[in-house]
């Protein structure tokens, strides 16, 4: 039982600690309300004014959208990429140059009307 007697006692200080703080914060907001209306009644004397305007008023901000390339312009980004890569190492003597986008390769027919063959006959070892 002593145990929560002393568990009540700590819980009471510990509200008369909050309420203390509290009546505190009740007082600064007290305190800023009359300076608010103090400079309101003045009306001249415009360097406390924007203190107040600034503590009470909470101005709203405007975040720009996030910017997004289409899908014709990511394309274009990375073909421009590999056409420089490409170009680099062609000047480094890397690579040779590439033919345009326009190339088709011609496809090899046989002479002999035959099919080419996929898989080599296993010869004789």
């Amino acid at each position: 039982m002593g145990s929560l007697k002393h568990i009540v006692r700590m819980l009471e200080g510990q509200r008369r600690e909050l309420v203390d703080q509290l009546d505190a914060v009740d007082r600064a907001i007290a305190a800023l309300g009359s300076v608010g209306t103090e400079a309101a009644q003045a009306g001249t004397d415009a360097t406390d004014a924007p203190a107040v305007r600034a503590a009470g008023m909470v101005l709203p901000t405007r975040v720009k959208a996030k910017r997004v390339l289409s899908d014709s312009h990511k394309q274009a980004l990375i073909a421009g990429k590999r056409k420089a890569r490409e170009a680099h190492d062609v000047a480094k003597g890397l690579a040779r140059e590439m033919p345009d986008d326009a190339f088709v390769p011609a496809i090899g027919t046989r002479g002999d009307g035959q099919v080419p063959r996929l898989i080599k006959t296993p010869g004789k070892k």
